[in-house]
Order: structure tokens, then C-alpha cells, then sequence
């Protein structure tokens, strides 16, 4: 009996052992990354986004995955491309990569570390660099090429996401180039999914933090805690469950053996559409564009209200872009002649400005409009313009509640109609 008891001891014994072991390597896994705090940085009304690109690494049936641009170099990449697309909106300040190497020193963490256990790691370190969002650029490939953005609300904890694929049949009518151009056009066409999802959150953060930038205290906000919600969901897994997790998306079974359920119909109609985007992205010379070609400028608003006017003006261009009635003229090649010519991106401001703005971008008509607060009441307008004339062509206002400019998001296919005067 004695014998007996003792064996049992020793594998009770070996068992307890190996879970301790397991926690300590948990443990030790997620505490390899040392996070310092950095100082808040001077108050902004622009909305501070800490980016990250990974690579997801899977295994197909034929063996590793060769990518035509390493998970290294797609990193580097991806986000020199989110960071400038991002600034160029004007709506956006996005954390420098002197600001994360003084958060990191020299730790490098893997992409499964930074998406592990629900991206805790980029909770974390987002809010040591004191971002307001976090945006998660994810590349993997099962049977096609996949995309997933996320964008995470570091304060409240909300997400918004955009995903697709590029189907393997495409995939291999393309070259190296090609390629590289479809996985740049897929993230396009993601950033305008999750903006479209996300402008009325993007808005009331830009509103609550244009208030605190012009009041000089924006210092306090920035260092203000998440809510304990978000603090909750964020950290309440186990870390072992976490770190399986990743695990199991590092080591995939090969793509042949996957058996995936049928996705709902949403999610198909979804990726069509995703694909038809991509198409006329990547073969942009089979397309024929009608309509005058339109620029739409920045919204003038007081300082507060900035970034306000900045996402009404991008929400409006998609809304007169999906009309149809027009050829959109490029925001970076807006910028790039108002840079150039040192002009005000609000709009025209003399004859021979329009003239020149013709002359450079080929366009024959503009927008322009402003967003004031009178009172109680946020009103918007805006008017289109012959850009030769200056003559008005149509105009439209839309107004809400003070405090409440989320609101005008949703009447933005309103405002576009009475812009287009009737086009059809």
C-alpha cells in the first residue's frame, strides 16, 4: 500500500510540475515584452493611431507559404503606406517609430506575440503611447490571400473590421508586381470599410478631444484610464488560453486539410463585392469614367471642430463617389498641388487660383462648405461650383443638435443628393 501511495505522490507530483511549468512559461511568454510609459504627448484634436502589420504564417499542403514580399519587409511597408494614407486624410496623427522604439527599446515582438490573447500587446502598448486607436494590419494565407483590419478604440474597448480575400485563381494570373499592387489595393479598400463603420466613433472622439486641445487641458484626458470594462476584457482570459491560441493560428494544419463551414450570405456578398473593387483598382484602364471630374476641399471649421470637418468632407466624398456622377480628383494629388502652389485647402479663393487648380488637376467642378456652431445647432453646407466660373451649381445645408455632429454622418447621402442637382 505503501509502494502504492508513493507512485501516486510522484505523478501527482509530475503533474503539478508540469502545470507550474506551463504557467511560469506563460507567464514568462507574456512578460518577455517590457513596455515603458511614455509622457503624453501636446493636446490635438487629431486622433493619435498607433499601427502594426503582421504577418500570419501558415502552412499550405505544399509546405511554407513563400511570400512574394517577406513578413519583414511587409511590415516595413504596410505601414510607411497606413501611416502616410492616414496623415494625408488630415484627421489623423499617427505614432512615430521613435515613439514605439522608446516604448520597446530593442524588442522586436513577433506577429503571433502581438496578436495573441485578443492583441492584448497592442492594447498595451497603444495606450503607453497614449493612442486613441490601434490598427491591426494582418496578412496570412490558408487557400487565398487574406486581409484583416482592425481598428481598436484603446479607450472603450470597440472594433470595427474589414476582411477579404484574393481569390488563389487571381493570385495566379498575377506577377510579383501585381501582387505586391493587389495586397496595397485590398488594404484601400478595407480603410474605406472600416471608415465607413467607423466614422461616427472617429467623430466623437475628434469632438470630445477638439473641446479639451482648446482649453489646455488635454494633458489630464490623454492620461485618463481606459474604462474598467475595457480593462476587464482585455485582460480577463487566462494567458495560457491566449498563448494556445496563438499557437494554434502559428501552426495551421496545411490548407488541403482545413475544413472551413460555408460563410453566411452576408459575408459572401461581401467578398464579391470586395473582389469588384479590386478588379477596377488593379485594371483601372478597363473602366469607363463619366461625369465631371469633381474635387471636394477640406470643410472650413473652427479650430476645435478641425477634425470634425475633416471626416464630414471624407464622408461626403464617398457619398458623391458611390452617385456616380462623378470623377473624383485624388486627395494625395489635391495635396500635392496645394502644397505645391502654397494654396488653402478650404477652397477656392481667387480666379486665378481656380484657374490654376483647373489647369493642374483637370477638374471642372468643386465643393466646398463649412461647419459652424451657432447656439445649440451645428449646421454643415456646402456648395458646388464651375471651377472656370466660380458660378454656383447647386447647394445644400444639413444641421443637428450641438455636441451630436455624429448625427450628420448619417444625413450625408442627403447632402450629396442636393449637390448633384438633380444628376442622374
Amino acid at each position: 500500500m505503501k509502494s502504492v501511495g508513493r507512485k501516486t505522490m510522484r505523478v501527482l507530483t509530475f503533474r503539478v510540475t508540469l502545470v507550474v511549468l506551463f504557467f511560469l512559461c506563460c507567464g514568462w511568454a507574456s512578460a518577455a515584452v517590457r513596455i515603458s510609459q511614455l509622457p503624453p504627448p501636446p493636446p490635438t484634436a487629431k486622433l493619435r493611431v498607433f499601427v502594426v502589420a503582421v504577418t500570419t504564417e501558415f502552412k499550405s499542403a505544399k509546405g511554407p507559404v513563400f511570400w512574394p514580399v517577406s513578413p519583414e519587409e511587409f511590415d516595413r511597408i504596410q505601414k510607411k503606406a497606413i501611416g502616410e494614407r492616414l496623415r494625408q486624410q488630415g484627421i489623423y496623427e499617427v505614432v512615430a517609430d521613435s515613439d514605439l522604439r522608446a516604448a520597446l527599446g530593442t524588442q522586436k515582438p513577433a506577429g503571433w506575440e502581438w496578436l495573441a490573447d485578443d492583441c492584448r500587446l497592442v492594447r498595451e502598448v497603444g495606450r503607453a503611447l497614449h493612442a486613441d486607436y490601434a490598427l491591426v494590419s494582418e496578412r496570412s494565407f490558408a487557400i487565398h490571400l487574406q486581409f484583416d483590419t482592425r481598428l481598436m478604440n484603446l479607450h472603450s474597448g470597440k472594433e470595427f473590421a474589414a476582411e477579404g480575400y484574393v481569390p488563389s485563381t487571381m493570385l495566379r494570373a498575377m506577377n510579383k508586381e501585381k501582387k505586391t499592387l493587389a495586397g496595397a489595393e485590398a488594404i484601400k479598400i478595407q480603410f474605406r470599410q472600416i471608415f465607413q463603420e467607423a466614422r461616427g466613433d472617429l467623430m466623437r472622439t475628434a469632438v470630445r478631444k477638439g473641446k479639451i486641445a482648446t482649453k489646455g487641458s488635454g494633458r489630464d484626458e490623454k492620461t485618463v484610464p481606459p474604462p474598467l470594462e475595457e480593462k476587464a476584457a482585455a485582460g480577463s482570459q487566462p494567458l495560457e488560453k491566449g498563448l494556445q491560441a496563438a499557437q494554434a493560428s502559428k501552426d495551421k494544419a496545411p490548407a488541403a486539410t482545413l475544413q472551413k463551414t460555408p460563410p453566411p450570405p452576408a459575408a459572401v456578398e461581401k467578398q464579391r463585392a470586395f473582389e469588384k473593387e479590386l478588379e477596377r483598382a488593379l485594371n483601372p484602364g478597363d473602366q469607363k469614367k463619366a461625369g465631371p471630374r469633381l474635387i471636394v476641399y477640406d470643410f472650413e471649421a473652427s479650430e476645435p471642430m478641425k477634425v470634425a470637418g475633416l471626416i464630414l468632407t471624407e464622408a461626403l466624398r464617398e457619398a458623391l463617389h458611390h452617385s456616380g456622377n462623378f470623377v473624383l480628383i485624388q486627395r494625395e494629388n489635391m495635396l500635392k498641388f496645394l502644397e505645391e502652389y502654397k494654396l488653402q485647402q478650404s477652397g477656392l479663393v481667387d480666379k486665378k487660383q481656380a484657374v490654376r487648380a483647373a489647369k493642374w488637376l483637370a477638374a471642372s467642378e468643386a465643393v466646398t462648405g463649412n461647419l459652424a456652431v451657432l447656439g445649440n445647432t451645428s449646421l454643415l453646407q456646402a456648395k458646388r461650383m464651375d471651377i472656370e466660373t466660380l458660378g454656383t451649381l447647386a447647394a445644400g445645408s444639413i444641421k443637428c443638435p450641438a455636441g451630436r455632429e455624429d448625427e450628420l454622418l448619417e444625413r450625408m447621402p442627403e447632402l450629396a443628393a442636393m449637390l448633384t442637382g438633380g444628376k442622374k
